[in-house]
């Protein structure tokens, strides 16, 4: 199923191979990576981007519903800003996380909450997903900050999801407010 999105001033799109630069600002950047769950190592230059990215690409197709990766572009100008995901939480693959990363020069212009709420909003509207979840390192504050920001509601600290001590909100399609 292809995802296309709009908003005032972004369009969501699957990811495409001609990303890799623009994604390696975003995967590249030491400010975002130290904050990436699971824990990956900073995407170190545009062949292992354009292998990472061709990796999202192909397996686009197969995920279920409303699970996928998305590109954050600005409408005005087309520039890729971001990356979105929904994709099942380890360890039971019971919950359904939602994750946005910003390449940091685009930090601070509410591109995160903007995209992500016209991402869960089709999840909640037109994938039928009952809740998302969003879980943050404690310390970065950034991503604490988009979570509240979109309403959701701080459920706890645990470790369960990718063996790393994590802050979890959540969001419930009848709390859901686009």
């Amino acid at each position: 199923m292809t995802v296309t999105l709009e908003t005032e001033r972004l369009l969501i799109r699957e990811w495409v191979e001609g990303d890799a630069e623009a994604a390696l600002e975003i995967y590249g950047a030491a400010d975002v990576a130290q904050w990436l769950s699971p824990a990956i190592e900073q995407i170190a230059d545009e062949a292992t981007m354009k292998v990472v990215l061709h990796a999202w690409i192909e397996a686009q197709p197969n995920f279920v519903v409303p699970a996928g990766r998305w590109a954050i572009t600005r409408k005005d100008d087309g520039e890729v800003v971001g990356g979105l995901l929904i994709r099942l939480l380890p360890p039971y693959e019971e919950d359904l996380e939602i994750g946005w990363q910003l390449k940091p020069a685009a930090w601070g212009q509410g591109y995160a909450t903007e995209a992500s709420r016209a991402l869960m909003g089709w999840a909640f509207t037109d994938a039928d997903t009952d809740e998302l979840y969003a879980v943050a390192r404690p310390n970065n504050h950034r991503a604490i900050a988009t979570a509240k920001r979109l309403g959701m509601e701080w459920v706890g600290e645990t470790d369960k999801y990718y063996n790393l001590n994590l802050q979890v909100y959540r969001m419930r399609a009848a709390d859901f407010v686009s």
